[in-house]
């Protein structure tokens, strides 16, 4: 059941989309500091600081202004990239957060923490000198994704891929471009379709590593608005297997906006939400993954999570090994580096990931609950 602090958000949430103040949505809440970390904790400041009332406002003004700072640089420098992008030569489609402000009332009333941009053709060392030339400092060189460059408080992914899942997933990827319109120069931007697809596989991935988040759920809300292709959207689902998990979703954000009842699941689906935010936490990472693993228990989800972990994809593994597409033999011996970089510790974040020692049955049982809540279990 939603405590009226959580029911005090949803309010304020309908109220920024433009829907009338609720007759039976208190002056205060029970509890504002609750709300306040509510709000940081799922990336909502933007969207319903005007809503607030003033002492509240007062108490988040710091952190507004420091994030509608963010989000200003970022509408500024997405145009900065795209364009030397365009001039070096490179086709470039925005992602993410930084198309779906497009999406809100006011596109800076959507906040994000990264620009992403789906490049090609994807010459990494042609892309680091435009970034360079734009004063950006470059990252580690992904082996498979994305690179990362960064200036002052803005951070860029530059994408090589979209997703890593399986081969409907990947064609469906392939396919994006040859539906895509040109914008300006040779930057393009997705069919409405297509980023909404995008958009579910993204939210499915997040939310198996056991992250969920008001943003999100606003997110998905605004896009369902759209006038959609419906009959190619939930073939591509049904293809791909997330059909059910789709429609949760969907009637979670209503559910959220007033528009369909409130029921069980979706509680337990907001109550995660308000607990662990837009980004989740590391236990609730690492439960996830033991949890899409194993749903009979700690101990085997743990181990086959490991070793998923060290035997990637063979596609994956051409990614990090490229010696892979001449010579495929080798595989064995690739796997093998992989394991002794892990026992040496060349990879301590991924290692950090895979420690799941602070993984209880409690933490395990949790994250049942809200798959099984989501539609992506039994």
């Amino acid at each position: 059941m939603l405590n009226g602090d959580q029911k005090y958000i949803l309010a304020l949430l309908r109220e920024s989309m433009g829907a009338d103040r609720s007759d039976d949505r208190p002056e205060r809440p029970d509890s504002p500091e609750a709300v306040e970390k509510a709000i940081v904790r799922n990336g909502i400041i933007l969207t319903v600081f005007r809503q607030l009332p003033l002492d509240i406002r007062s108490d988040l003004t710091t952190i507004y202004y420091k994030t509608m700072k963010q989000a200003v640089t970022q509408e500024h420098e997405g145009e900065r990239v795209l364009e030397a992008l365009s001039g070096a030569g490179f086709d470039c489609i925005g992602l993410k957060g930084w198309e779906q402000r497009k999406k809100y009332p006011d596109k800076l009333m959507r906040q994000m923490a990264d620009l992403d941009i789906l490049v090609r053709p994807y010459e990494y060392g042609k892309i680091k000198k435009t970034m360079l030339d734009l004063g950006y400092s470059a990252g580690a060189e992904s082996s498979w994704k994305h690179d990362n460059f960064s200036l002052n408080e803005i951070n860029v992914e530059m994408h090589k891929r979209l997703t890593d899942d399986s081969a409907a997933i990947r064609k469906w990827e392939r396919s994006v471009w040859d539906r895509a319109t040109r914008v300006s120069g040779s930057v393009y931007s997705m069919t409405d379709e297509d980023f909404y697809i995008f958009h579910f596989i993204h939210l499915y991935k997040d939310f198996m590593n056991g992250s969920l988040g008001l943003r999100r759920i606003v997110d998905t809300w605004l896009l369902g608005k759209q006038e959609l292709d419906r009959e190619f959207i939930n073939a591509f689902f049904e293809q791909i297997g997330i059909t059910g998990f789709h429609d949760k979703m969907v009637g979670l954000s209503q559910a959220c906006m007033g528009e369909a009842e409130m029921c069980p699941d979706y509680e337990t689906l907001l109550d995660h939400a308000f607990k662990y935010g837009i980004y989740g936490s590391g236990k609730t990472y690492k439960a996830g993954r033991i949890v899409s693993m194993s749903s009979g228990s700690v101990a085997s989800g743990k181990i086959r999570s490991f070793i998923s972990a060290i035997f990637l994809p063979f596609g994956r593994m051409k990614a990090q090994f490229p010696i892979l597409d001449r010579w495929p033999i080798l595989l064995p011996f690739c796997w093998i580096k992989r394991i002794f970089g892990y026992l040496k510790g060349d990879r301590r974040a991924s290692r950090a990931k895979l420690d799941y020692r602070d993984i209880k049955q409690e933490d395990f049982d949790e994250i049942k609950e809200f798959f099984k809540a989501g539609g992506v279990m039994e």
